[in-house]
């Protein structure tokens, strides 16, 4: 079934009737912030910064939203170029972090790395014109509806990939009808990441037999092999000691922080050395963090800073890219965005390092990791700060208990990998 015009026709009009107001602010906006500024020619169609397409088949375009989407991507990314290695590849990202991220894989040197432009027709249609996609890939989220649409009209297989949903989402989609038409109408077809996902979404309105569970694409994320001498560069950077007790909070958010450091206070009363390690999901709030940090007594410094002299109790990761490795030296890890309502970050990051995982009561991004590895016995959940204290001080006490629980992370985390080469199928298929 296609979208209806006269959904489509409220969207463009709104455009329309709105531009005047929006247009002119968010381009100066964009301008005003480094991080976006190189991204404005993109928006606008105008430099697309790579190779030409060549012709090569098949094209296939990769979009993932941010760091999250452009991790999860990648092992699928990597699986489409042993598929077709010959192929024209196009990756993108919606933001200046997720952009960073890509340039930095190991991608084929003829890739275009890209954002998509803004969701008005006539940069859709431009960028569309010269890139050219057979199959566009759309890994989690970032749907918008001129983009889908102009996809659709021209014939390119349009795939949602490693798709989620949660209830609240679920809810709000069966309230808006118009939103459904938009959204859904456009895919050939979207692959969920869990059975639960595929009936939430089929609860919504969306036709069955355009909606299959192919697992999720986080599980074939493979950690980089990081020996002993890297583990102690990296635990010198982070200022860690050797003898040094050390966990980490990673992918924090406000409200978090506070939590996470009264907790680590109560730990030092009775763990002479001890160290915490916290990386906020935006670096940016690290200055922040420091502050927080120093007002509650502690001693703490920036990731950054390495001019750093003297013992540090808390370290603040305000980097991009650094966390994975940093969750493969410490002893135990927090999961952020699981204290406070926000739904939870990837729980795989740290079990395949073999450390055990702690995580708060928010899990609804991420809540099929946490079934996992609660129910193999790698992750231990925790209501609030006085149960992740409760939770830490005999992980501490016990170098045995911390060994156990991390093997039986690691192995959850390698036990349900293959995702990969069902995505590229359903790729193949379509194509």
């Amino acid at each position: 079934m296609a979208i209806r015009p006269r959904s489509l026709l409220f969207y463009n009009l709104g455009q329309f009737i709105g531009a005047p107001a929006i247009a002119l602010p968010a381009i100066v906006y964009l301008l005003s912030r480094k991080k976006y500024r190189g991204q404005l020619g993109q928006k606008l169609g105008i430099s697309i910064q790579g190779h030409p397409v060549h012709g090569r088949h098949p094209n296939i375009w990769v979009h993932a939203l941010s760091v999250g989407e452009v991790t999860a991507a990648f092992p699928l990314i990597e699986g489409i170029v042993k598929r077709w290695p010959g192929l024209e590849l196009i990756c993108s990202a919606s933001t200046a972090t997720g952009l960073k991220t890509l340039r930095a894989k190991d991608l084929p040197a003829s890739a275009t790395i890209t954002c998509l432009p803004f969701d008005c027709l006539p940069l859709v249609r431009k960028v569309l014109d010269r890139l050219k996609p057979d199959c566009f890939v759309l890994v989690e989220t970032d749907i918008w509806p001129n983009w889908i649409w102009e996809l659709k009209k021209r014939g390119v297989a349009t795939l949602l990939v490693n798709g989620s949903i949660s209830s609240r989402a679920a809810a709000r989609l069966r309230r808006f009808r118009l939103v459904r038409e938009l959204l859904y109408n456009g895919f050939s077809r979207i692959a969920m990441q869990s059975e639960e996902d595929v009936e939430r979404l089929i609860m919504t309105g969306m036709e069955k037999d355009r909606v299959t569970c192919l697992g999720n694409l986080k599980f074939d994320v493979t950690p980089a092999n990081i020996d002993a001498r890297k583990k102690q560069d990296i635990r010198r950077l982070l200022g860690l000691t050797n003898k040094a007790l050390s966990w980490i909070a990673g992918s924090t958010h406000p409200g978090e922080e506070a939590l996470v450091l009264q907790t680590h206070k109560r730990l030092a009363r009775f763990f002479r050395e001890i160290q915490l390690v916290i990386a906020p999901r935006n670096p940016a709030r690290g200055r922040e963090i420091l502050d927080l940090s120093r007002s509650m007594g502690l001693q703490a410094r920036l990731r950054t800073d390495q001019g750093y002299t003297g013992h540090a109790d808390v370290t603040i990761l305000d980097t991009l890219g650094e966390l994975n490795d940093c969750y493969a030296v410490c002893d135990v890890a927090f999961v952020g965005g699981t204290l406070v309502d926000i739904g939870g970050h990837n729980l795989l990051e740290p079990a395949c390092h073999g450390i055990p995982v702690l995580y708060g009561p928010y899990v609804e991004s991420c809540r099929d990791m946490a079934r996992l590895l609660e129910r193999t016995g790698g992750a231990l959940p925790v209501n609030g700060p006085d149960e992740l204290y409760a939770r830490l001080r005999p992980l501490f006490n016990d170098p045995d208990l911390r060994q156990r629980i991390g093997k039986r992370a690691k192995r959850a985390s390698e036990s349900n990998r293959g995702a990969v080469s069902r995505y590229v199928e359903l790729i193949e298929d379509v194509l």
